[in-house]
């Protein structure tokens, strides 16, 4: 749902009659993500310039409602300060007729903030010139508990080196670039991935200096099925290299992943290992498998700059598929001298933890 336009020129208020921005939210449905204390909203903004001038985006706002539609918190960013919050935005500057994609700024609330209605507001000026332009584009998410029951596919002590945290690669993989949709990627499919990666007791991924893959302590550690399923998708024959083929990516992006093994839980949900060691697989396509059953080891064959294990739960077996939130049930969560544990939860990124 968006509603458009207000055009504002010397302080006078005009309407606008084509409309000159469009703002989106996707993908859809947009899901809540429940923590112990807090909730995350993993969701982009699409914003399309439709004028034939240079918009450069200079507030955002979002207005927060219970169901009840009465309003609970109100946020923004904007040009005011020093070192101004709208800065945070990497790029605000919108070309004529492009179109970009702005993370949603506003990803995280406390856990007893009611998460019924999100209105966006955004701000463009109009380059050189003092017009303005407003957008806004309301947001209705829903709480998304994971269908499979899921344990952690790494039974040794490990870190979530890299999760789907604001600041993760995988949640800041903008689809919309150029060179991204030349090779044939339309969505985020590592939306909620991770990378988990061994550590000793004083959680250290490796020993010596890191540049031979016997270096890591999770090189070769064995990966274990996190749910039920069915394999439809085993690739075993990349070496540990950690490189792939980009000329390849067109017609296969998941070459991204080097070895990998894809597990469709008949529910909707489809689990992802990629990086894995060349010639581990233990799995066949069209396979039964049961949780805990052991598939694959950890590898740094595809895209991986050292071994490690990536995972992702999604709603489909390729890179076509949006991702989905993944509860984990069993864990223990290390906090330094003390641990938690945890009966059904998320992880991300910073997460020291040990399956039970």
């Amino acid at each position: 749902m968006l509603i458009l336009l207000l055009g504002i020129f010397v302080g006078s208020l005009t309407t606008v009659e084509a409309p000159a921005v469009k703002v989106t939210a996707k993908p859809q449905p947009i899901y809540i993500e429940q923590g112990t204390f807090d909730q995350s909203l993993n969701f982009d903004l699409i914003v399309e310039n439709l004028s034939d001038q240079t918009l450069i985006i200079e507030s955002v706002e979002v207005s927060v409602f219970d169901q009840k539609d009465n309003l609970v918190l109100r946020r923004f960013i904007d040009e005011n300060g020093s070192r101004p919050s709208i800065q945070t935005i990497g790029n605000r500057e919108i070309g004529p007729r492009q179109t970009s994609l702005l993370f949603n700024p506003f990803h995280e609330f406390e856990s007893q903030v009611e998460l019924s209605k999100l209105r966006y507001q955004l701000s463009f000026q109009v380059q050189n010139q003092k017009l303005q332009y407003k957008a806004e584009v309301i947001v209705l998410p829903m709480v998304y508990l994971t269908k499979t029951d899921l344990i952690l596919p790494v039974k040794r002590r490990m870190i979530v080196y890299d999760g789907h945290d604001f600041y993760a690669h995988h949640r800041r993989f903008d689809y919309l670039l150029p060179q991204l949709q030349q090779l044939g990627f339309r969505s985020n499919f590592m939306r909620y991935s991770y990378d988990f990666v061994p550590v000793n007791s004083s959680g250290d991924m490796y020993q010596g200096r890191a540049e031979n893959n016997g270096d890591w302590f999770g090189f070769g550690t064995d990966l274990y099925a996190a749910g039920t399923g069915e394999v439809v998708a085993v690739v075993d024959s990349h070496p540990d290299n950690r490189s792939f083929d980009v000329a390849a990516l067109p017609t296969n992006p998941m070459e991204l992943f080097g070895n990998y093994i894809v597990i469709n839980h008949l529910n909707g949900e489809y689990s992802v290992y990629g990086h894995l060691k060349q010639g581990s697989s233990k799995v066949k396509v069209g396979e039964q498998i049961k949780q805990g059953q052991v598939i694959a080891q950890i590898g740094a064959s595809g895209s991986a700059n050292f071994p490690h294990l990536h995972y992702e739960l999604q709603t489909g077996p390729d890179t076509r598929a949006e991702g989905l939130p993944s509860q984990f049930k069993n864990f223990r969560r290390s906090l330094g001298s003390r641990s938690v544990e945890v009966k059904r939860g998320r992880v991300d990124t910073g997460d020291i933890l040990e399956s039970r």
